[in-house]
């Protein structure tokens, strides 16, 4: 009995103790600024979102924040952290979610429906502007509650406006206005710009046009579905206006100069907008604040406006929300109640008074919206120059449109880039011909829709090549089989028989190794088998679909073409790197002093990882006129390059910087080979009058021939599967020039989460790697491997 009123005692203890403790939520994004503000940060808009938080936690004490981290990927697939460790179960409990990203959660299963939620607060939804509101609502529910607005504006430097006799409360008004302002502010000497465009996901900037020109992304068909839609009149409008922004030829008419384009690329934005080198550029402004504090400006010298009419006459711009989703894991009552308090609470009034309240008492009142001002009592910071602020927002919020929507937009902007790649690197093509092969890829890619006729066909042909290949597959194992019969009626070798106790030793001794290997390679490789078939999804609910993925991945045009480059990368990876090593390690060997010095410095690439060395060649080959290697060809009066932005150089831009990562520890190994070569051969070779190079191809390359045939096999798998510096320097840009298979297989899997197709594509490669890799072993199996000087 007293065991049984001490487990008692135990258990109502326990109840107690989690009834009191903290409930612990995690909150993040893709990117920890998405998250809780960092602690460190001095940004007047951290400090800002770092006093809402801290507010929140007083007036919850019972509620412990916990700030979500997760792997940081760089390059335009940074956003994919998030859906790892959503596949790995260690997503955040509150999840961000913007537009562009709130159909592919939902359609993942990662959030789950906020219907519990807006019960009890009906309220939260107050704050939302109605362009936003009806996007929020999917099959009847909503899931993401927004907690701050923005809209694109156009902002300006009105000090430049002044220099070249602008008006500087007078933005452009038309696009035809925006391009002779643009000209107008151009200027060579200064190195100074009339409009930029981001260097990637430059097409944000552009549906902005678009939807100035009445055009749109996506649409639904009859059936429901999503399709791409900017394939239209409007769509050409918009990209013909980009094309001439970019690259129309036009007389500068204080040079007399026949110049191209009036808008560029930056690379570094804020720097330049700070230095004066771009006059006109999109940002966003939200309900509350501007984002003038990001530029090191007075504000003064910054004007906000709505963007310029299209032909239609509308002023079109993107809307977007930052929102706090659910995750849908989350089954813990009280943990949940938690959850629907933070959300809450952040969407409410009272969080937007704070986050005023914070600006003011900083100094910044200047940069808040003036009618958040005037409701929370703050009228004396309302200053003449904040009235056309305000103005523009109201008009822009009238006729803002939100981000692309479809089921899976994450990385709608890298599709929506190649067409303004295109445009500007063919000035002959015909945009229509261009926006229509990008319709289908996006089509094809994120959006899932194909001809259902042209789907039936395919599914025939894939049946049939399947068929002969089954046959063909049980002939062999048939023929496989018959030999062993065959093999066995004639018996075994007299004295081959070994006792039950030899096979169970050896049995014993091999299953660790076995077992490991089957765990951790035979085991994904059939759990990928299974996926290549299928429709996957990280959360579940997997669909069979048979040959599916394999008729896509067939049917892709940039599947081909990134089996194509991987080829071209093998070759000039094993063209112009393969033998450099050899012939540094045959200098290094030769070097009488100091050899361990030069070792060290030809060895040091290897402790650095290719993205680094990606990351710092990518800055190396900076296309502006002051990039490094731009610079260099200046000193021999060379035009500038483009390097990664020009399809005719970008192969070899990338494979430059492994080639010099690569030649010095790859010499390494072959100078430690050539200290097993007995000085006795050389002396030798000596007598009989044999020169350097005799030597070199008579001594040292047939004894060295063993491992460079072995590095050259290794060298080519290597070459094919390139992927992560390719990611890095270019996405496989621009105009798919640097696309691979790798390439193809990672943004399938990670960016558009079409795990099945990825898997399909991944086999496909492996099977052209199997005649690589039976020839390696083939290779391995003839090399004799001795100590040296024997």
């Amino acid at each position: 009995m007293r065991i049984l009123w001490c487990l008692l005692v135990l258990v109502w203890a326990s109840v107690v103790r989690a009834q009191t403790e903290p409930i612990v939520i995690k909150v993040g994004g893709a990117y920890s600024t998405w998250g809780i503000p960092d602690p460190n940060s001095t940004a007047p808009f951290d400090r800002a979102r770092r006093t809402v938080f801290e507010a929140f936690t007083k007036k919850h004490p019972e509620i412990k924040l916990e700030r979500f981290t997760s792997l940081s990927i760089q390059g335009p697939a940074a956003e994919s952290g998030i859906l790892m460790a959503y596949a790995g179960g260690t997503a955040p409990d509150i999840v961000y979610v913007n537009m562009r990203l709130m159909r592919q959660y939902i359609g993942q299963g990662f959030l789950q429906p906020l219907d519990g939620l807006l019960t009890k607060y009906p309220e939260t939804l107050k704050r939302v502007h109605p362009n936003l509101k009806k996007e929020l609502t999917v099959e009847g529910h909503v899931y993401s509650v927004p907690y701050a607005q923005f809209v694109q504006a156009l902002y300006y430097r009105k000090d430049l406006f002044r220099e070249a006799g602008l008006d500087p409360d007078r933005p452009p008004q038309t696009w035809d206005e925006f391009y002779t302002y643009c000209q107008k502010l151009y200027d060579e000497k200064k190195g100074q710009w009339g409009f930029t465009f981001p260097p990637s996901d430059g097409s944000w900037y552009w549906i902005n046009f678009l939807y100035a020109a009445g055009g749109d992304v996506t649409k639904q068909n009859e059936q429901g579905q999503y399709t791409a839609a900017f394939n239209s009149e409007a769509g050409a409008q918009a990209l013909e206006f980009y094309r001439k922004l970019m690259t129309a030829p036009w007389t500068d008419p204080k040079t007399g100069k026949t110049l191209k384009g009036v808008s560029t690329k930056s690379t570094t934005r804020s720097q330049d907008i700070s230095a004066g080198k771009l006059a006109m550029w999109f940002s966003y402004q939200s309900d509350d604040l501007t984002n003038m504090n990001s530029f090191d400006l007075n504000p003064s010298l910054l004007g906000i406006a709505p963007l310029p009419q299209g032909p239609t006459g509308l002023r079109g711009n993107e809307l977007n929300a930052s929102m706090w989703g659910i995750n849908a894991s989350v089954r813990d009552e009280r943990k949940l109640q938690a959850c629907y308090d933070f959300v809450n609470f952040m969407a409410s009034e009272e969080a937007s008074q704070i986050r005023v309240q914070a600006y003011v008492e900083n100094g910044l009142g200047q940069l808040v919206n003036p009618k958040e001002l005037k409701k929370w009592g703050y009228d004396e910071f309302i200053t003449a120059s904040a009235r056309p602020w305000l103005e523009s927002q109201e008009a822009l919020f009238a006729s803002g449109k939100p981000e692309p929507a479809g089921p899976n937009m994450a990385f709608i902007y890298k599709l929506l880039d190649e067409p303004l790649d295109q445009v500007t690197l063919y000035p002959d093509r015909s945009v229509k011909e261009i926006l229509s092969a990008a319709e289908q890829k996006v089509n094809a890619k994120l959006l899932n829709y194909a001809d259902p006729a042209i789907v039936a066909s395919r599914r025939k042909v894939a049946n049939g090549i399947a068929g002969v290949i089954l046959a063909g597959l049980v002939a062999l194992l048939g023929r496989a089989l018959v030999q062993a019969w065959q093999a066995r009626k004639l018996g075994a070798a007299p004295g081959g028989k070994l006792s039950l106790r030899t096979h169970l030793a050896a049995w014993a001794f091999m299953l660790p190794a076995l077992l490991s290997v089957a765990i951790w390679a035979y085991l994904p490789l059939l759990r990928g088998m299974v996926m290549a078939f299928q429709d996957f999804r990280i959360l579940g609910d997997s669909k069979w679909i048979g040959l599916d993925n394999f008729i896509e991945a067939a049917t892709q045009e940039t599947f081909w073409k990134g089996f194509y480059n991987a080829f071209a990368f093998t070759g000039w990876l094993l063209g112009l790197g393969f033998f450099l090593p050899i012939i540094l390690a045959l200098m290094l060997n030769e070097i009488p002093k100091g050899k361990v010095v030069y070792r060290m410095l030809y060895y040091l690439p290897a402790v650095t990882t290719s993205v680094v060395v990606a990351m710092l060649w990518k800055q190396f080959f900076d296309a502006s006129p002051q990039g490094f290697a731009n610079s260099l060809l200046a000193l021999f009066h060379v035009e500038p390059q483009k390097w990664l932005q020009d399809p005719a150089q970008a192969k070899f831009a990338v494979v430059l910087p492994l080639i010099w990562a690569g030649a010095g520890p790859g010499s390494i190994i072959y100078l430690a080979a050539l200290q097993g070569i007995p000085d006795e051969m050389y002396e030798a070779a000596d007598l009989d009058g044999a020169g350097v190079l005799t030597k070199i191809w008579r001594i040292t390359l047939p004894t060295l021939s063993p491992l460079i045939l072995i590095n050259l096999v290794g060298a080519t798998i290597g070459a094919f599967k390139i992927m992560e510096p390719v990611l890095v320097q270019t996405a496989g840009g621009p105009d798919y020039a640097t696309h691979t298979i790798g390439l193809e297989i990672w943004y399938n899997a990670f960016m558009y989460l079409k795990f099945g197709y990825a898997t399909a594509a991944a086999w496909m490669m492996g099977l052209v790697l199997v005649g690589l890799t039976t020839y390696q072993l083939k290779v391995l199996r003839n090399v004799k491997y001795s100590t040296a000087g024997r």
